[in-house]
């Protein structure tokens, strides 16, 4: 396990209050970038991609907001500890296997980093709570133009920024959302909606991004265009996208409180017996009974619990993040034990139901 003791403060980002954070989670925006006369990591050298940190690590100490933050060489962590950081949505499930010359660079408040020698030489991104695609978009730009003084980045003035995968190439920017559809979900729209987000130049990812799958009515949606657009543009049409999607979800949601609240009530009420009671869960069943809690938190029934703390215990049922509270790896069997009873004392201390 990693002697510093702030890996375990990775995931603190999701304390933080954003906006619309009861249908939006979080708001990403990610550059590809890659040193040029150096092959892409797939290609490169082990001494290559040492080449990659060397040059990433002269150019962190140069920059305030990651000089004093998190450094991690990828391969020294065990497997449990990088799982931990993917639950964390702070690297992919690509960079989660592992590997020589990867490493990873966080700010010590968690709102930009950096993944090394993954697809890309660097994917740089910035990650903030709740609605705020354009203020992560900024946070992006401003540590980028930071980087490039001290690092030479891939450039063609024809194609703009060269990437592994042409899909990044262009301005190599990838913003993204994670939004909570339980109300369209429940309503069966949500196909129609996916359906029409190629038309907008848009897609709809799972729970952790690219090649993941969707768990308990969370997605990730995000840009499939960078060429021949800028960044505000990608944003822009992210946003408008994002602001229809959050106006549906609340709509629905009301027409269910108002037409079928007792159905709704006892559906929320069956998810809180269950998460307060059993003595043994999956992950996946955690993760559908607690967004049945965001219900509850909208109409005031569970006075205590907030739309961030929910969001965090999505994040705890986790395998990573049971097993590392824990100190090392368990059985599947051990971890379903493990989560139910973590559900049963969290719960009962943090939710009290309203009279």
């Amino acid at each position: 396990m990693t002697t510093d003791k702030r890996f375990a403060l990775s995931d603190q980002w999701m304390d933080r209050e954003g906006p619309e954070q009861h249908v939006v989670v979080s708001s990403r925006a990610r550059y590809a970038r890659n040193l040029p006369r150096i092959p892409f990591p797939a290609r490169a050298s082990a001494e290559e991609l040492q080449t990659v940190v060397k040059q990433v690590t002269n150019a962190v100490d140069t920059i305030p907001i990651l000089k004093d933050g998190m450094h991690f060489s990828i391969n020294d962590l065990v497997s449990l500890e990088r799982n931990y950081l993917k639950e964390n949505h702070l690297i992919s499930t690509e960079m989660e296997k592992g590997g020589q010359g990867r490493a990873m660079f966080l700010s010590s408040d968690i709102t930009v980093g950096m993944m090394v020698n993954e697809e890309d030489h660097l994917r740089i991104f910035s990650l903030l709570s709740g609605f705020q695609p354009f203020d992560a978009l900024n946070a992006l730009i401003e540590l980028e133009a930071q980087l490039s003084e001290a690092i030479d980045f891939a450039y063609s003035t024809h194609y703009g920024y060269l990437t592994a995968c042409p899909t990044n190439t262009g301005t190599g920017l990838r913003a993204s959302v994670m939004l909570h559809l339980p109300g369209l979900s429940a309503t069966k729209q949500l196909h129609s909606i996916l359906k029409a987000m190629p038309r907008h130049g848009l897609t709809m990812r799972g729970f952790y991004g690219e090649n993941s799958d969707n768990m308990g009515d969370f997605y990730q949606l995000s840009n499939e265009v960078t060429l021949g657009i800028t960044e505000q543009q990608i944003v822009q049409r992210i946003h408008e996208v994002i602001e229809d999607l959050v106006k549906k979800e609340e709509a629905v949601r009301s027409k269910l409180y108002g037409v079928r609240m007792g159905a709704v009530e006892d559906e929320m009420w069956r998810a809180f017996g269950l998460l307060t009671n059993a003595r043994a869960m999956s992950s996946q069943e955690a993760v559908i009974l607690l967004g049945k809690l965001r219900y509850g938190i909208d109409q005031g029934t569970f006075a205590s619990l907030t739309h961030q703390a929910l969001n965090r215990l999505i994040i705890e049922v986790q395998p990573g993040h049971l097993q590392y509270s824990r100190g090392g790896e368990v059985g599947e069997q051990a971890r379903d034990w493990l989560r139910a009873d973590y559900l049963r004392r969290t719960l009962t201390d943090l939710i009290t139901p309203s009279e």
